[in-house]
């Protein structure tokens, strides 16, 4: 992988850990992705408004299901993050590139080495060093620890990353087989038709589940940190669709999973969350194993 390529990953990482360390620090995580989605929908807007998107009619089913599963991802992460700690729940949440192999191995009927079948279980490992809440390492605590919120709800939002990271998959293929347009502005296409209907139902629910006064007094102090969200979540997902175009999925994906490595940091030293440097030696256990699987 050229080293331009690992530089703009790497950055692309470090965006993702940002807005993800910036909603955290929110006063109302939940409210505040109701004004990064009223954003997004407003970039939406002009996109489409300088190029009309064309999506073919087999591609429609992809985008509603991947819409449908990013509302109960956001839901389930921004819960998480109002009872749980970032560099708790954010690892477990990314920790999809390990578990999708067997996934496609069991939906999409691919094949896993040994060498992956040894990274997956490097994830699964620091998994449960992630799960250890006292003094000393218990794995037979393992089970009690699951069952708190912040926990089911870090493994909800795991599962609706691998739920829609398999729906994109057959989604963006099908785009490709059907579409002449160019690659970048499929992806684009794609990822703001569903993120907008995504974000409108989200919206819904939080004008449903939140007073007006609450919502419109956080789009009023923290318009800013949504604003630097919502380009912060643009330019990773800019590089990474840059470097896709010349280098393999499954080494960007690898390298991508740094951003578990500056969450803990920024989790740990900025916010001062609990066990800081075993969860540091988690998110190494988990990039390693992560490197393995997309060398496998």
């Amino acid at each position: 992988m050229a080293f331009i390529s690992i530089a703009l990953i790497l950055l692309s990482a470090f965006c993702h850990a940002l807005w993800n360390f910036y909603s955290k620090s929110s006063r109302d995580t939940r409210i505040l992705f109701f004004w990064c989605g009223f954003y997004t929908i407003v970039i939406a807007f002009i996109a489409f408004g300088i190029q009309r998107p064309v999506i073919p009619q087999p591609v429609w089913i992809y985008i509603a299901g991947s819409a449908f599963v990013h509302l109960l991802y956001k839901l389930s992460l921004t819960h998480a993050y109002t009872v749980g700690e970032i560099s708790f729940v954010y690892p477990i949440a990314r920790a999809a590139p390990a578990f999708l192999p067997l996934f496609a191995f069991l939906f999409l009927k691919e094949r896993i080495s040994g060498q992956g079948l040894i990274g997956i279980l490097c994830v699964m490992a620091s998994i449960l060093l992630y799960q250890q809440r006292e003094a000393r390492i218990q794995f037979k605590a393992f089970f009690r620890f699951l069952r708190q919120p912040d926990a089911l709800l870090a493994y909800a939002t795991l599962a609706s990353v691998i739920a829609y990271s398999l729906i994109d998959k057959q989604g963006m293929s099908e785009f490709h087989r059907h579409s002449t347009d160019a690659p970048m502005w499929r992806a684009v296409t794609y990822y703001l038709m569903e993120n907008s209907i995504s974000q409108v139902l989200y919206g819904l629910s939080c004008l449903v589940r939140f007073p007006h006064q609450q919502i419109a007094q956080i789009g009023r102090t923290e318009w800013k940190r949504s604003l630097a969200i919502v380009g912060l979540s643009l330019v990773s997902y800019s590089l990474i669709l840059y470097t896709l175009m010349t280098e393999k999925v499954s080494y960007v994906t690898a390298v991508r999973q740094c951003s578990v490595i500056f969450v803990v940091l920024l989790g740990g030293y900025a916010l001062k969350e609990t066990y800081t440097k075993r969860r540091l030696i988690a998110a190494v256990m988990m990039v390693i194993g992560i490197f393995l699987i997309a060398n496998f």
